[in-house]
């Protein structure tokens, strides 16, 4: 996502219609991005996840 899709969602108010119109807008096209990467992009962006290590709790 652009600096400008947030810069406009920070202007609106809460209460604005138009802030939820530019919210669903801009999932649709985060979605669209993810359907048109390659297979793999999508194996490298899903192993970037750092791994939890279990510890004890004391």
């Amino acid at each position: 996502m652009n600096e400008g899709f947030f810069h406009e969602l920070h202007k609106l108010g809460r209460e604005d219609e138009l802030r939820a119109k530019l919210l669903i807008r801009g999932v649709k096209r985060i979605l669209d991005e993810k359907k048109e990467e390659t297979g793999l992009k999508k194996l490298l962006r899903r192993r970037k996840k750092s791994r939890v290590q279990p510890s004890a709790w004391n």
